[in-house]
């Protein structure tokens, strides 16, 4: 049974409540019955209405991912270039290339996160799979920089506003001074290390 159906059931059901039973509960006769039977309505209501918003919330939203994955597919994102673990030669070499270190650290404008975010889409544009790191502190805020699995030297962090290689330990301070890195937290020992590939 369609959803404009069973509503119009359940409208029809309460306009056919309120005929029968609003006489009788204005005069004071079966007030019982009829607040039972408008509970009972509404239970059923209810219940069916979660049933129906289930299924319509899990129909559409397979419906919007397939249209989104099948628009994704014709406008070419499944004809970029497959990324791939890069071999340690490859990653320098690349970071080389990449220019995003010769930013200005702008508070407020253009900070880690930014650094971290524009080197991973740089080395994934030339196919290089690359994860966003985000550091965690005791204290906020957090930092940010990007990793890269290397083929010959296994799991690799940098520091995407040096394009220096760091070294990553979890009740350590991060090393800002020789990551050449803007500090901007005193309370800066590592409680978390999350890697998003």
């Amino acid at each position: 049974m369609g959803i404009l159906k069973r509503s119009g059931l359940v409208i029809g059901i309460l306009i056919e409540c309120f005929i029968l039973f609003f006489p009788a509960a204005y005069l004071g006769e079966t007030i019982t019955t009829f607040n039972e039977t408008m509970e009972t309505i509404a239970t059923t209501y209810n219940s069916n209405y979660a049933v129906v918003y289930d299924r319509i919330y899990h129909t559409r939203y397979q419906e919007g991912y397939k249209n989104g994955r099948e628009i994704g597919y014709k406008e070419g994102l499944a004809s970029q270039t497959e990324l791939h673990n890069p071999i340690y030669k490859e990653l320098t070499e690349f970071l080389a290339r990449d220019k995003t270190d010769s930013r200005a650290y702008l508070e407020g404008e253009y900070v880690c996160f930014d650094f971290a975010a524009e080197v991973n889409n740089n080395a994934e544009s030339e196919g290089i799979r690359a994860a966003y790191v985000q550091i965690r502190f005791p204290k906020e805020p957090e930092h940010a920089i990007v990793a890269f699995e290397t083929v010959d030297k296994g799991l690799v962090f940098i520091e995407p506003q040096s394009d220096e290689e760091v070294e990553l330990v979890i009740g350590e301070p991060y090393p800002w001074q020789s990551a050449g890195a803007d500090q901007p937290t005193d309370d800066d020992v590592i409680v978390e290390i999350q890697i998003i590939w």
